[in-house]
């Protein structure tokens, strides 16, 4: 069938095996994105330095790619990116490419059992064993270990008289678990081995081994395929980390969080990621030798969030031909901006493109202003008209140009548009700093995380962004602390218990070490803090020096310097200190809340509430009247307080309606008594 009827391509709504059946190939192509990346950066390098690179002509025994790969700082290299094959790689310290293409071909459920014999047994922690000596040659390689289906086809082969199409027919039986099926070709392998020699416990013993490898087990050629391109992406990243690295951010424009991550490991490659400027960016990211002592990568004006590379090309083809934009002025009469709306124009602002001509507070005060006159003057010189900044004769009008008069903004406002607009903050980011720093046995990255350390007790080094105050249900204090670390922020709890021992150390913007026990609290990390320590950042070009006095509670800091700082303010939702709306005996807060024919819908709307409830911190108890099916039911809502205030109550009633909020004071009161 054809899907088109014009196009000359075939298609089959058949599904593989009846196409298999009637004579046809099935073949899948795969689109690999780290194959454009390396494309790129050939490209960059040729274009940047004039050095050719043959891929097919690198040498395979490279040390420098070798000893990257065996640090396991292996982000942004071809399927060697998660945190668990990073840990895998580091132990494994691969020495060949075929050390490489076993560990692509294990890292799967199934294989990933086998993982941490092959690593002892390639460094000698145990020796080295087959199930027959007639199998050494075939596993010596993978060091004993059953890794490939060339392997399982080779042991029928060689085993049992199996041809290699018979035994492709097995493997695929074993892959589909058909018992009926297996108990045939045991037997059938039985025999054979027995007609080759072998005794019957032995072909057993071996039958049982390649049984469960032959289902999941990856064919080699496919391996060895993978392990080529991760070892040269590994190449790359040792040997041309700027050209690398700007063709990976290149590749992730339309992957926010992928990009993050890669500029996150720029930092960690000491490789500066620079703000967009109209002045030196292209469209996309370059490589700027001339804004610093070392080689910077450029943010490209399209990978601004909302702004598009239509709208951007006009603007780098003018400065291009014409020389760099002088002032804001020039900037109107020269740029076309007919792909470049109010909107656009505010997104670079925002992002820094303009700060090279003007601060950045300054050109959003005249945004207006900028986008009108920009807009009429790329109009006026599309229809042949005299530009309003004179330059065109004596008819010129001579308007009087941008009025730039206005205070900058501050740098936290700047870090966070640039936040949102960049994924991360350039121009002020302690973070980035602490990214170039050994931070030893601390984890200073989201992407270091994974679902497989949860339960397990970390250390993580980071910057105390924000605090919320709550209290448990016996009244004690506990914190909620956004960690911000490279690549997003993890929740921090200090639950009672350790808030005693610490209470004057939780001051947002500090820097710190804080260990504890990891938790996934939906798809987000949180983390139980059992000891926290700030962190002072070693003077350049010094190694991390001794520890100061801890605080009260806390460890001796591993690296970096502590000190003590004064107790936060804790304030509530109305503003005081007293942790309760109005600074009387505790109350209780009933919320009436009648149950749907949605429980699923339910369940989230009691979740936007609790929400609610927790943005005005206090001593208050909540308490919910749920009516269900003709009755009425009163429960307190477990760990959950409040600090009520006529705002809480007109969020809460916006969800649960008009005088669905009530309050009561604790003593001696009923809560049948209340009123709905």
């Amino acid at each position: 069938a054809r899907g088109d009827e014009n196009s000359p391509v075939l298609m089959t709504q058949y599904s593989m095996d009846p196409v298999a059946k009637l004579g046809l190939l099935k073949m899948d192509f795969l689109g690999l994105t780290n194959l454009t990346i390396l494309d790129r950066a050939i490209k960059l390098l040729d274009q940047s330095r004039g050095i050719k690179i043959d891929l097919g002509r690198l040498p395979l025994d490279d040390k420098e790619t070798f000893d990257l790969l065996s640090s396991g700082k292996t982000t942004d290299l071809f399927q060697l990116e998660s945190s668990g094959m990073q840990r895998y790689i580091r132990e494994l310290r691969p020495s060949n490419l075929g050390d490489i293409a076993a560990m692509i071909a294990l890292y799967r459920p199934g294989p990933m059992e086998h993982i941490d014999k092959f690593i002892d047994a390639k460094h000698g922690r145990v020796p080295i064993s087959y199930p027959h000596d007639s199998l050494k040659d075939l596993l010596d390689e993978t060091y004993g270990v059953i890794v490939y289906q060339d392997q399982v086809l080779l042991i029928l082969q060689n085993f049992a008289g199996y041809t290699l199409g018979e035994a492709d027919t097995v493997r695929k039986a074993m892959g589909k678990k058909i018992a009926s099926l297996m108990a045939q070709e045991r037997e059938k392998f039985i025999e054979g081995a027995g007609a080759k020699g072998f005794e019957r416990q032995m072909a057993i013993q071996v039958f049982d081994l390649i049984e469960p490898f032959a289902g999941y087990a990856f064919n080699k050629a496919h391996s060895v395929s993978y392990a080529l391109i991760s070892y040269w992406t590994g190449y790359f990243k040792a040997h041309y980390p700027v050209e690398y690295m700007a063709s990976v951010l290149n590749s992730r424009l339309d992957h926010p969080d992928k990009m993050i991550n890669s500029m996150n490991e720029c930092s960690k490659l000491n490789i500066p990621v620079l703000l967009p400027d109209v002045n030196r960016s292209d469209e996309f990211f370059t490589i700027d030798k001339d804004s610093g002592p070392l080689p910077s990568l450029r943010f490209g004006l399209a990978a601004v969030k909302t702004v598009g590379e239509s709208a951007v090309r006009p603007l780098v083809a003018e400065r291009n031909l014409n020389g760099p934009f002088e002032s804001i002025d020039d900037f109107c009469r020269r740029a076309d901006v007919t792909n470049l709306n109010r909107r656009t124009l505010e997104s670079l602002a925002k992002a820094g493109a303009f700060d090279s001509l003007a601060s950045r507070g300054a050109v959003m005060a005249a945004l207006d202003q900028i986008a009108a006159t920009a807009q009429l003057e790329t109009k006026m010189r599309n229809s042949g008209q005299t530009s309003m900044f004179g330059g065109g004769g004596e008819e010129g009008s001579q308007a009087p140009g941008i009025v730039l008069n206005a205070l900058d903004v501050g740098q936290a406002e700047k870090s966070d548009w640039e936040r949102e607009l960049l994924g991360v903050s350039l121009s002020y980011n302690p973070l980035m700093e602490l990214a170039r720093l050994d931070s030893g046995d601390a984890i200073n990255s989201l992407d270091q995380l994974d679902e497989e350390l949860q339960g397990k007790t970390l250390t993580i080094l980071g910057h105390l962004s924000s605090h919320t105050e709550r209290v448990t249900k016996e009244q004690k204090r506990f914190l909620i602390i956004n960690f911000d670390v490279l690549g997003g922020t993890i929740e921090v709890i200090v639950w009672p218990d350790v808030l005693e021992l610490t209470a004057d150390f939780w001051t947002d913007g500090k820097l710190a070490r804080i260990t504890g026990k990891l938790r996934m609290r939906g798809d987000d990390f949180s983390l139980a803090c059992e000891r926290a320590e700030e962190y002072v950042p070693p003077p350049e070009g010094s190694s991390p020096g001794p520890s100061a006095a801890a605080p009260r509670g806390t460890a001796p800091a591993r690296s970096g310097a502590m000190r003590s700082n004064p107790s936060p303010v804790m304030t509530n939702g109305n503003g005081n200190g007293n942790g309760n709306g109005n600074g009387a005996s505790a109350r209780t807060v009933y919320l009436g809340i009648t149950e749907s024919d949605d429980p699923v819908e339910d369940a989230h709307l009691l979740r936007d509430v609790i929400k609610v409830l927790l943005d005005y911190p206090g001593k208050d108890r909540v308490n919910l009247d749920i009516f269900t099916g003709g009755r009425r039911v009163v429960m307190e809502l477990p760990v959950v307080s409040t600090g009520y205030c006529e705002e809480l109550r007109v969020r809460v009633e916006e969800l649960l309606g008009e005088n669905s909020v009530q309050v009561q004071r604790s003593e001696g009161s009923n809560a049948e008594d209340v009123p709905f």
